[in-house]
């Protein structure tokens, strides 16, 4: 593990999701309110950290798996912070971001044999 690589990809995960939720708040806000789209804001945070995944994979090439768990591991540790000092101890839905854990773990692999 190269923590340097893993404070880099750390810093594109949360870019990534804060560019993804202002796309997508701005397309509701000026466009249409649609139940429909309420449904594409569960679908950032995973893209988000396939795609995270994959790239940080494919920058180690080693490990795909561990590579998954460690952007996941990040992720989870960034949402645990702001839950805790911004929301004042709100509970967390844990079963939610385990389910993060596979689509993290996809992406690293995939980042590894992807040439």
């Amino acid at each position: 593990m190269k923590i340097s690589y893993l404070l880099k990809y750390s810093v594109v995960l949360i870019a990534l999701i804060l560019i993804l939720f202002l796309v997508m708040s701005l397309f509701t806000y000026f466009f249409s309110y649609n139940k429909i789209l309420n449904y594409g804001y569960s679908f950032i945070a995973p893209l988000s950290i396939f795609l995270v995944s994959i790239l940080y994979a494919r920058k180690t090439k080693e490990k795909g798996l561990l590579r998954g768990l460690e952007v996941w591991a990040v992720y989870f540790l960034i949402v645990s912070i702001l839950k805790y000092t911004l929301l004042q101890g709100t509970d967390i839905n844990i079963i939610k971001h385990l389910i993060f854990i596979p689509v993290a773990i996809m992406g690293g692999i995939l980042g590894v044999n992807i040439k």
